[in-house]
């Protein structure tokens, strides 16, 4: 009995030591963990896909590692990301033959396996050490990973339908949860696991608490005399300009004269009824972060500081409004042309737009942000120099790939795809300043068990409620 209750224990320390849902402070690979893990049979399936894609992308990477650690950090990201995006795609196919039923529901999250962060941290990692070292270090994230997505779903499937694997195991008397199937049960799920496992953890000894950073250790000299810091200076507050003012004045009445005048004018009239809707829509009722859980990962570890917050938003507005427009026509101008020029020479009906959507949009994304680096260093030095770190990080968020995955592929016109990448960019913007705003209020925890990511997930998560409850709200 004793050495069965060491071999757990090692066990749970080798799998939730570094587990990076339940104890990792890093808010990695919490978009797929919230919103997949309503059901056990949706949770089994991304684990397995994220370990074979990991695994399989990692064999494929480490005999070039040379040549791939040589690249930059832009050029290092874009390669892997092209790799796992080709076994994303193999494994989407064989889900789509052996599971069609639970791969229709999350098949949108299998394609974002792409731009997973736990699988680019671990691939990269990979690199640095040997081969076998390597995969050791990719089952242990890997299954690490599985297993927080298999306990999450233990709680909301049975809570939110009474059921596990489509198995009855709620009576039929016991009330159902529903908040425990939507993503506002996600957030709170999460965070609940969050504060109640992590202080288990860490009395138990599986994991280790992160030493606090203490004001009182302040740097000492040579001679042992402890250095004062110096106080903060202030500031200077910045002042709107009069021709500020002016401008601002004057963009004011246009927009103004704009709306009073739109009905004479029938086809201005009628778009503008249609995208109007579109981008509230993707703004308030149906957000990229609050309804379908995406870009979890840097909306929490760039929300710690307001200025770093506004202006990672800006850059995610540029890029995935404009990276989107750019997809859409090469979907439709290139992917789908080509798809009909084989098909009247070949007798097997081949639709490359089907097949290679996925690696398209990612090649596309990735080159759209080099050239807008370049361009923005070349003409706009200052600006780049603001904001040139954040573009790099764009690649890897999820929601500049799923505004156009989840868009581009329905059919939407070009125009209602690019308003719905705007929108989900402005719902990614205010999100993470909101975020940052109530994070600047310090929210301290009551136990060092406890970490701020918790905090600001269970934030998240009464947004989440809020937003839920005004998209009820029939505007049109």
């Amino acid at each position: 009995m004793v050495g069965l209750i060491r071999n757990i224990r090692k066990t749970s320390k080798y799998f939730m030591r570094d587990n990076l849902i339940f104890t990792a402070g890093a808010g990695l690979g919490f978009c797929s963990s919230l919103a997949v893990t309503n059901k056990l049979e949706n949770a089994l399936t991304m684990g397995l896909g994220v370990t074979l894609v990991t695994a399989g992308s990692f064999c494929m990477v480490y005999p070039f590692k040379k040549l791939i650690s040589a690249a930059g950090t832009h050029h290092k990201v874009s390669l892997l990301m092209i790799i796992v995006s080709v076994f994303v795609a193999i494994f989407g196919f064989f889900a789509q033959a052996f599971l069609p039923e639970i791969t229709a529901n999350i098949k949108a999250y299998i394609d974002l396996i792409t731009t997973n962060c736990i699988v680019l941290a671990v691939i990269s990692e990979g690199l640095t050490v040997d081969f076998w070292e390597a995969q050791r270090k990719i089952l242990k994230a890997c299954l690490g990973y599985s297993i927080a997505l298999v306990i999450l779903a233990f709680m909301r499937e049975p809570l939110g339908f009474g059921t596990v694997m489509g198995f009855s195991v709620m009576p039929d008397s016991f009330p159902r949860v529903v908040l425990m199937v939507t993503p506002v049960g996600g957030f709170f799920a999460l965070a609940a696991f969050r504060l109640i496992l992590r202080p288990l953890f860490l009395r138990t000894g599986i994991v280790y608490a992160e030493p606090p950073a203490c004001e009182c250790a302040a740097p000492k000299c040579e001679t042992g005399v402890a250095v004062k810091k110096p106080r903060p200076v202030a500031a200077p507050r910045q002042r709107i300009s009069r021709s500020s003012l002016i401008i601002y004045g004057l963009c004011g009445c246009l927009f103004l004269s704009f709306m009073l005048n739109l009905r004479a004018i029938p086809s201005v009239h009628i778009q503008f009824s249609i995208l109007l809707p579109v981008l509230l829509n993707a703004l308030f009722f149906d957000g990229i972060v609050l309804s379908k859980l995406l870009g979890m990962c840097p909306l929490i570890n760039k929300s710690r500081q307001i200025d770093a917050a506004w202006k990672m938003g800006v850059a995610v507005i540029i890029v995935t409004t404009l990276s989107t427009a750019l997809n859409w026509l090469v979907y439709h101008a290139v992917l789908i042309k080509c798809s009909d020029f084989l098909s009247r020479y070949s007798p097997i009906p081949v639709r490359l737009e089907a097949i290679f959507y996925l690696t398209v949009f990612i090649v596309t994304i990735a080159v759209f942000v080099q050239i807008l680096s370049v361009l923005l260093r070349r003409f706009a030095k200052t600006v780049y120099e603001e904001m040139g770190q954040f573009l790099e990080l764009i690649t890897v968020n999820c929601i500049v790939l799923a505004s156009a995955t989840f868009t581009i592929p329905t059919g939407a016109s070009f125009l209602v795809t690019t308003v719905t990448a705007l929108g989900y960019g402005l719902h990614w913007m205010m999100v993470i300043v909101w975020l940052a705003l109530l994070r600047r209020q310090r929210l301290y925890v009551p136990t060092t068990a406890w970490d701020e990511d918790t905090v600001a997930i269970l934030l998240l998560g009464m947004m989440a409620a809020i937003f839920t409850g005004i998209g009820m709200i029939q505007l049109f």
